[in-house]
């Protein structure tokens, strides 16, 4: 099920309804709304109206939602960033980010308060340890927690979770910065490739000295490789928006040396403009423009076959 479906299904259990009513329901708010929100927006405010509240009880993953207040979640920790020094406003702090995970996807976690980072900078909390979160809040599709906000180690055991980031299905005019999501789409246009430089060894960027050599913060003097980045325009038929696509992803569509040769490269835009595609990513904002673009994570071509044979199943 993705994000709205299990919201529905809350929402029916919890209100004593069939999921059609919830979702006639659902359909009405964003008509009398002009189809100005999201189905999970309207969904929130069906649940709002029907005096639901998801606070204080334990969410899923896929379940959480933009501003949510006493978020409870159980999950296992996947990843861990190196905590963060940074100064505001003349003062100085720690962040600490971590992904959490459960068996409907995965999310960020950002720390705010020193004790919860502590846990983090003494090994109390490591990558593979199970734990429980209450009141937290949501900001996008992440996890907040503050002084208020408690975390330790849970004794529950999960062992199938999914790494990957839940995607909602959304219309382009829908998306929010910080949102991951699945859109399908044509592309309409293909920028011509852009490449840079990174150290062979941590791929990080490296820059040219005086010498003409390159050199790696981390490894010094090394050989440069190239990398590159593909940017193409997606319409859903309702909105447009810019695709970002950086070397990781690139090769799902292309191997990433072709778009060095010219011949190959202009072979490329001219295959891939027009086609179909579903694509997963994060909505971040470009900062230079003070836009909204999708950096990808997945692109897959639309196979008309199947597609037709899903839709004939849910007739």
């Amino acid at each position: 099920m993705n994000n709205y479906e299990l919201l529905i299904e809350r929402i029916a259990k919890s209100a004593k309804l069939e999921k059609v009513e919830v979702e006639r329901k659902v359909e009405a708010k964003k008509a009398k709304l002009s189809g100005l929100i999201s189905k999970e927006g309207a969904a929130q405010i069906i649940a709002a109206e029907l005096g639901i509240n998801f606070e204080d009880q334990e969410l899923k993953v896929s379940e959480l939602m933009a501003g949510m207040r006493k978020v409870n979640i159980v999950g296992k920790v996947v990843n861990i960033f190196p905590v963060r020094e940074f100064e505001k406003n003349d003062r100085k702090g720690k962040v600490a980010n971590f992904i959490l995970a459960d068996e409907t996807g995965s999310t960020r976690v950002v720390l705010w308060d020193i004790n919860h980072i502590a846990l983090i900078e003494d090994e109390t909390i490591k990558v593979g340890d199970t734990i429980e979160i209450k009141n937290g809040s949501t900001r996008d599709s992440e996890i907040h927690l503050s002084g208020f906000s408690e975390i330790k180690k849970s004794s529950v055991k999960m062992d199938n979770v999914k790494e990957a980031p839940v995607a909602s299905e959304v219309n382009l005019d829908e998306v929010r910065q910080g949102q991951n999501i699945k859109v399908r789409g044509t592309v309409v246009q293909v920028f011509q490739p852009r490449f840079y430089h990174v150290c062979p060894t941590c791929n990080k960027k490296v820059v040219a000295g005086e010498d003409e050599k390159y050199k790696c913060a981390e490894h010094g003097v090394v050989e440069k490789k190239d990398r590159a980045i593909l940017n193409f325009v997606l319409d859903d038929g309702i909105e447009t928006m810019r695709v970002v696509m950086f070397s990781d992803q690139i090769g799902q569509v292309v191997p990433e040396e072709d778009l060095k040769d010219e011949a190959k490269a202009t072979a490329f835009r001219d295959d891939f403009l027009g086609t179909e595609i579903y694509l997963n990513g994060r909505v971040n904002r470009n900062q230079l423009f003070n836009n909204l673009e999708i950096v990808a994570s997945g692109i897959e071509r639309v196979d008309v076959e199947k597609l037709i044979e899903k839709l004939d199943k849910k007739d």
